[in-house]
């Protein structure tokens, strides 16, 4: 009988990278390959990686304002009907009104990137409880 207090890590990979571009390609692929090896389509698995590239990217330009020393942690977990992913910085919090993705019908230079998250994930979600912030991407079979 297992004790529900007790965690399982069976199912979580967690990674730490810098908040540099040349890394962006080694957690994407990560989360590709995970996620195909667990039974995601190779479109769905296509689909989290270039999502995860997006917030990558995004942690390194706005979160942290391209600076390249500094950490970005993601938290993967491996559910039956699922994979959510967790990306953690600790840099600054925009006001969520500023990160509103556009619709692809108002062009703009900016914001293209948070729409196509939403559109490649089944649900997105900023969190600035704390310091920095918590991406949740999840991503259903």
């Amino acid at each position: 009988m297992t004790d529900p207090k007790k965690a399982n890590y069976s199912n979580q990979f967690r990674i730490q990278i810098p908040s540099h571009p040349r890394y962006v390609s080694a957690a994407r692929n990560f989360v590709y390959n995970l996620a195909h090896e667990s039974g995601f389509t190779l479109y769905d698995s296509a689909d989290l990686k270039l999502a995860v590239g997006e917030c990558l990217l995004n942690v390194i330009k706005h979160a942290y304002l391209g600076k390249n020393e500094y950490p970005i942690f993601l938290e993967i977990s491996l559910f039956e009907n699922r994979m959510e992913i967790r990306i953690r910085d600790f840099g600054v919090q925009r006001k969520l009104s500023e990160m509103r993705g556009y619709d692809l019908g108002d062009y703009r230079e900016e914001g293209l990137g948070l729409f196509l998250v939403r559109k490649l994930t089944d649900h997105f979600y900023i969190d600035q409880s704390g310091k920095g912030n918590r991406l949740i991407l999840t991503k259903m079979k």
